[in-house]
């Protein structure tokens, strides 16, 4: 019998494109002693919460809509998608940031 694919939707990868993660922001790091990161909640099927953290580095591209945006300017509870690659150490590196304006969280 052939193994079912369980990958939620929330963290998905698809052959050819960039593995990426669905979900809101929880944390946002932008503290200059190291490398700013941030940290997304998402739900997985059976109602399991996750948290990830990516890394941002300096060839991150972050958009909001079709406007490019600063790390500074990232707010907590906003939805976002963000692809990512392996970086090293286990850890994930975030190719790129985009928050989703209509399904924002306002505070």
């Amino acid at each position: 019998m052939p193994a079912k694919n369980r990958a939620a939707p929330a963290v998905g990868s698809m052959r050819g494109t960039m593995p990426s993660i669905l979900g809101h922001l929880e944390d946002v790091d932008k503290a200059p002693a190291r490398a700013p990161h941030i940290q997304v909640r998402t739900v997985l099927p059976g109602g399991v919460t996750i948290r990830v953290r990516a890394n941002i580095g300096a060839q991150t591209l972050i958009a909001r809509g079709t406007d490019a945006v600063d790390v500074s300017d990232l707010r907590e509870g906003e939805f976002v998608e963000v692809s990512y690659r392996h970086g090293r150490e286990g850890r994930l590196d975030a190719e790129t940031i985009y928050v989703r304006p209509e399904q924002a969280v306002v505070s």
